[in-house]
Order: C-alpha cells, then sequence, then structure tokens
C-alpha cells in the first residue's frame, strides 16, 4: 500500500514538474540576432511578449518585397502601420496599453546573412533605438528575408506586457485541485 501511495505521489510530482516547465527557445537565428543586439548593447533583456508580436510581425511581412521594409517601422508615438496590429497584440496576449513607448523595427535582408541584419540595426537610423537608455527588452522574429525587432521599456506604457491572464487563474486552480488529490491520497 505504501509503494502504491509512493508511485501516485511520484506520478502527480512529474506530471506538475512537466506542466510547469517552460520549452527552451529553439530558434537559433534569432538567438543570434539578439545576442549580437546584446554586444552592440549590453542591456538588452529577452521580452517574450515583444518577441512574440515580433514572430507574428514577422509571419505577416513575409510575402511583402524588401522596398517595403521602411514602410512598417513604427516609432514611439506615430502608432501601427500594420493592418492586423491589433489582431497580432491580440494573439499575442499584449494590452494594447502596454505598446505605446515600444518600438518595431522590421528590415529585409535578401539571402539573410547573419552579419548584415546585425548592421542594419547597428549601423542605420535604428542605433539610435539600441544606444539609448530608453529601451530595455527586446524580442526577435524571423521569416524567411524579414527580420524584426521589438524594442520595449520598463515603463508600463512600453513593456509589452498583458493583461492579467485568465490563464494564471486557471493554473492556481490546477494546482489547488492537484495538492488536494494527493492530500487525499495520503490520507486513504
Amino acid at each position: 500500500m505504501a509503494s502504491y501511495k509512493l508511485s501516485l505521489f511520484l506520478l502527480a510530482l512529474i506530471n506538475c514538474l512537466l506542466f510547469l516547465s517552460h520549452p527552451a527557445s529553439c530558434n537559433e537565428e534569432e538567438d543570434k540576432i539578439f545576442q549580437g543586439l546584446n554586444s552592440f548593447k549590453q542591456s538588452l533583456k529577452k521580452n517574450s511578449n515583444a518577441e512574440c508580436l515580433a514572430d507574428e510581425i514577422a509571419d505577416e511581412l513575409e510575402d511583402q518585397p524588401c522596398s517595403s521594409a521602411y514602410d512598417y517601422a513604427i516609432e514611439p508615438g506615430n502608432g501601427p502601420k500594420f493592418p492586423k496590429f491589433n489582431k497580432l497584440i491580440k494573439k499575442c496576449h499584449i494590452d494594447i496599453n502596454t505598446t505605446t513607448d515600444g518600438i518595431i523595427l522590421p528590415i529585409c535582408v535578401p539571402n539573410w546573412d547573419p552579419d548584415l541584419v546585425i548592421k542594419n540595426y547597428t549601423h542605420t537610423q535604428y542605433a539610435k533605438y539600441l544606444n539609448g537608455s530608453k529601451y530595455t527588452g527586446a524580442g526577435v522574429g524571423t521569416e524567411d528575408d524579414w527580420v524584426v525587432v521589438v524594442l520595449s521599456t520598463d515603463t508600463e506604457s512600453g513593456s509589452f506586457s498583458g493583461a492579467p491572464s485568465l490563464a494564471a487563474i486557471g493554473m492556481v486552480q490546477y494546482m489547488m485541485a492537484m495538492l488536494l488529490g494527493l492530500f487525499l491520497i495520503l490520507l486513504c
């Protein structure tokens, strides 16, 4: 009976660990770009919501010609130029009010040369955003020849944070049910 309880406890523990673990990022291109930007400005932190938005915007730009790259740049105060911007931020669970101080920097590099991508951010008009102290976080998205960097701030209006998520509430309920179940198993 004791081994049965121990087996159930270990099974539940493994289930909890797997449920709570976070998958590792597997996009090497995006990681290389982020590292390259951080070698230029060493204080950028990864922002997962900004990264989600960058990925979604890169997906939207996939079929656009490279000549339109600067048409999509979003600077603080000029608002989004993407037709589906509101849909994209909802998909990434971002509160629209937390995007006003952020900046979206898309570039297109034919034949995707990583060194040229970094130069496009560090030796162009985009360098002023990377050099300043305002932007503290970044998310990188790539799709074919397109690279999108979303810079975020530590302020509420530029953090790209989400509204309180129902998923977090659901997580608490799941954990409480799991703990109650374990407690009942141990009592038997």
